[in-house]
C-alpha cells in the first residue's frame, strides 16, 4: 500500500472513504464508494453494538471492503479517518487484539495497487462522517 493524499482517483477507478462513531461506547460507522468524477457508486451506515473508537473505525472500514468485494468494485484509492488505521496499513502501527484480526482481514480484501491515505480535512470525508453518525440510528 502507498500513503497517498489524492482527492480523487484518476478515470476510472474507485475510492472507498469511511467514518467510525463511538458515543457512550455505541459504535457505528459508515462509507462511500465513488468513482473518478464524484459520483456515489455505494453508501452504507450500520450499527456496530457495544466497544470503543478504534473498534467503530475498524468494522466501518472492514465492512466497506466486504461490500467491494462482494459487489466485484476494485477500489484504488482508501481514504480514512483513522490515522492509526492509516498508519496500520502502512506497517508503522501494531493493532490493539481486538481489533487485530479485523485488520488482518480488511488487509486480505485490499487490492495490493491501492493506496491507503488519511482524510486530512473533516470536508475531504464528511459524507462518510454523516452516514457514521446515522449508523446509530440503524438497529
Amino acid at each position: 500500500w502507498h500513503l497517498d493524499q489524492l482527492a480523487s482517483p484518476p478515470y476510472g477507478s474507485l475510492k472507498l472513504n469511511t467514518d467510525g462513531s463511538c458515543i457512550d461506547n455505541a459504535c457505528a460507522g459508515g462509507g462511500v464508494i465513488r468513482d473518478h468524477t464524484g459520483m456515489i457508486i455505494l453508501a452504507f451506515s450500520s450499527s456496530f453494538g457495544i466497544g470503543n473508537n478504534a473498534e467503530a473505525e475498524a468494522k466501518a472500514m472492514h465492512l466497506g471492503l466486504r461490500l467491494c468485494s462482494e459487489r466485484g468494485l476494485s477500489i484504488s484509492f482508501m481514504e480514512l479517518d483513522s490515522l492509526f488505521l492509516v498508519n496500520y496499513f502502512n506497517d508503522l502501527w501494531d493493532p490493539p487484539w481486538a481489533i487485530e484480526y479485523i485488520l488482518r482481514d480488511s488487509k486480505n480484501l485490499i487490492p495490493s495497487h491501492a493506496s491507503v491515505s488519511h482524510a486530512l480535512t473533516g470536508e475531504a470525508n464528511g459524507l462518510a462522517d454523516r452516514l457514521a453518525a446515522h449508523g446509530h440510528t440503524c438497529q
